[in-house]
């Protein structure tokens, strides 16, 4: 049994409480957040007894024999909470974004490197069958992309309306719409073709003066192989929507998806015939099933350390670019 304790119980945290509280092989031993009314949800929900919930980690940590830790807190938090978590020699899945920038993510690999325990990204897609055909297509297979577009919507116009949720924040949040949803468009061909970047020119709509929180951002990616990437992000449209379309000799695979729903898979050949795929996404594995089945088995976890860091460095890489207007090279010292 994976006694596991879970930190930040928001939206994502009470997710991931329950994919813990239905797995077999596991247990939330210990619950953590600064908010007595989430403690209070999750203690109902989840049928925890008092005693194993804290409002802070040290606390919990002092009280607690555990095996792993769930992170769900936001951005600016992770770092430190990553490392107290390996310093207790515990396995650890943390929410995306991992990092607030290529410093950080750095320091993180260096952690990751130093200890045979499982760090697990949050990146869900690597999950998803859909995404997966992507991956297996340009990592087992002759093509190349060539061309990429992506983009993905979302409406944040009440948070930036209001200005106290802390994803305005750039001390909490660390960056705004692109670095906190749209890197899952990013993070996704980037680990889907395995293509390299080499530089980026971006634009962005920032909500603050210190251009740290984008509304509206666009970016042109080059990658080592002379492919391009066309992608776009925005925090105040009406509705969520995210596709994204991947070129090369054979044609093309395109990902559409829809208020967070599961993508569709449609293919187009060299002649430009669509052909929408079947997905099975019901056989589709969770994150914290991975998470599990990595501790268990020693395996590499579906979404890594250098994972975190390829996105990271692109990110850091747009927003210099977008602030100071020109075509920055993307600084990326981790295997392609």
């Amino acid at each position: 049994m994976v006694h596991t304790a879970i930190i930040g119980l928001g939206g994502f945290g009470t997710n991931l409480a329950h994919r813990i509280s239905d797995h077999p092989d596991a247990t939330i031993a210990a619950a953590v957040d600064v908010n007595r009314d989430n403690l209070e949800r999750a203690a109902d929900t989840f049928d925890l007894d008092d005693e194993i919930l804290f409002t802070d980690a040290a606390t919990m940590y002092d009280a607690s024999t555990l095996d792993a830790v769930v992170i769900a807190t936001p951005p600016a938090f992770h770092l430190q909470q990553i490392r107290d978590a390996f310093d207790r020699g515990l396995h650890v899945l943390c929410e995306k974004p991992v990092v607030i920038d290529l410093e950080e993510a750095h320091e993180i690999a260096d952690l990751a490197e130093s200890t045979d325990l499982t760090l697990m990204a949050g990146y869900q897609r690597h999950l998803d069958p859909a995404f997966r055909e992507g991956y297996e297509r340009w990592h087992e297979g002759d093509a190349e992309p060539t061309f990429i577009t992506g983009e993905l919507t979302q409406d944040w116009s009440h948070h930036f309306e209001s200005g106290t949720n802390w994803r305005t924040d750039p001390e909490i949040g660390g960056r705004g719409h692109l670095f906190s949803v749209g890197t899952h468009v990013v993070e996704s061909i980037l680990w889907m073709t395995g293509l390299t970047p080499t530089h980026v020119a971006a634009e962005m709509e920032f909500y603050d003066d210190d251009e740290r929180i984008d509304m509206q951002s666009s970016l042109t990616v080059r990658f080592d192989n002379g492919a391009v990437a066309s992608l776009a992000d925005s925090a105040t449209v009406v509705t969520e929507r995210e596709r994204i379309r991947i070129w090369d000799e054979d044609g093309a695979l395109q990902l559409n998806a829809r208020d967070w729903g599961r993508p569709t898979l449609t293919t187009l050949d060299t002649e430009g015939t669509e052909t929408v795929r079947d997905v099975d996404h019901e056989g589709a594995e969770g994150k914290f099933e991975a998470f599990i089945r990595a501790i268990e088995t020693g395996e590499e976890p579906p979404a890594t350390v250098d994972d975190v860091l390829r996105v990271t460095a692109l990110l850091d890489a747009a927003y210099e670019s977008a602030r100071t207007g020109d075509r920055v090279a993307v600084d990326l010292e981790v295997e392609s």
